[in-house]
């Protein structure tokens, strides 16, 4: 998501690929539904039901959009640390003023992210393994980034303590995404043989509907941040089974999504503003509004169709067009001096 900066016109002539932008224009609509809904969802089966197949799959698929487009992270054998700055002190800054909305800002909880703000971080985290990352083959790389991953979930990092549990766990969708070309994703949404990956989508979706406790056993791990509970053997078959849940899902995505310009594609050009102006908004409806003590919300039609709605609307005033430049402006902040180029060497005297 962090990649969208940028709009319209200007972003065609940048050579912006439609495609990946109508994939982050839902995997946004769906982020922010999730966190609208997360308030209640585990009191209104609808929501419930949504919020489960939602998120099998948008955080791997963000942070695999995000791997796709973070090729200039590690470039010439130099980081790109100001973009890292730029994160770092964005998430911050989101983190800050979550927590002060929220009523929750005291020193010891700044450095725990336990709630969105947590991606901006895992985004310097994952530049910092690009460098890592460049130096093995892409078979190795992915490789050891699902061992990695696998092994942090024998770790207790729940706290959210610099988002490193999260960034652990879903380091293997930002290695897959740095890994593959751009060209090679719109081959495989092309080609036929994703519409298994629908079919099998559709079949998740099926058992879920008929029972709701179909995803309980590996469930927890589709969040990044639950150490294992029962075990480390059964605690990774559940990671595992998370994962290939999320591959299939995002395979479906990838398939469905239209590949012209559209409503979705200004959507995918401005999640960034939207991922950080629609959680502080929702924040500010549970912890400073009645709104989610509202008994028409745990109605399975009304309540849904009011949280799909607010959804709706808040996700088209955070796509205001106004907000899109000040966060590109800010991503661009060159913090650091740029390196100074190394003079020619002088003609010999003769």
């Amino acid at each position: 998501m962090a990649s969208a900066t940028g709009g319209g016109a200007v972003a065609e002539a940048r050579g912006r690929i439609a495609r990946f932008d109508n994939v982050k224009g839902l995997l946004i609509i769906l982020v922010v539904a999730g966190h609208f809904m997360h308030p209640i969802h585990n009191d209104n089966p609808v929501l419930s039901y949504l919020f489960d197949l939602i998120y099998l799959f948008h955080m791997p698929l963000f942070v695999f959009m995000s791997g796709l487009f973070a090729k200039g992270a590690y470039r010439d054998g130099r980081l790109n640390v100001n973009r890292m700055v730029s994160f770092a002190l964005l998430g911050l800054a989101y983190q800050v003023a979550y927590l002060a909305i929220s009523g929750l800002l005291v020193p010891a909880r700044i450095l725990r992210f336990t709630s969105a703000p947590w991606y901006l971080i895992g985004m310097v985290w994952w530049y910092l393994a690009t460098p890592a990352l460049a130096r093995v083959p892409a078979p190795a790389g992915v490789a050891i980034s699902l061992a990695v991953a696998l092994i942090g979930g024998c770790i207790d990092l729940s706290d959210g303590f610099l988002a490193i549990s999260r960034s652990i766990a879903f380091l293997p969708s930002f290695a897959l995404g740095y890994y593959c070309a751009t060209s090679r994703v719109e081959r495989i949404a092309r080609s036929r043989w994703p519409w298994a990956a629908v079919a099998a989508f559709a079949g998740l979706a099926v058992a879920r509907a008929v029972d709701a406790h179909a995803f309980d056993w590996f469930f927890p791990m589709v969040y990044g941040d639950n150490p294992y509970t029962h075990g480390v053997l059964p605690g990774m078959i559940a990671k595992l089974t998370a994962i290939a849940c999320a591959v299939v899902c995002s395979l479906a995505a990838l398939k469905l999504v239209p590949a012209a310009r559209g409503a979705l594609t200004r959507l995918g050009e401005r999640t960034l503003q939207i991922y950080v102006l629609h959680r502080l908004i929702r924040a500010w409806l549970t912890f400073q509004t009645p709104f989610y003590h509202l008994p028409v919300l745990l109605d399975p039609l009304v309540g849904t169709a009011i949280i799909l709605a607010l959804s709706g609307g808040v996700t088209a005033i955070c796509a205001w067009r106004g907000f899109e430049r000040p966060f590109a402006r800010f991503m661009a902040v060159r913090w650091l001096p740029a390196p100074k180029a190394s003079k020619a060497p002088e003609a010999s005297e003769r």
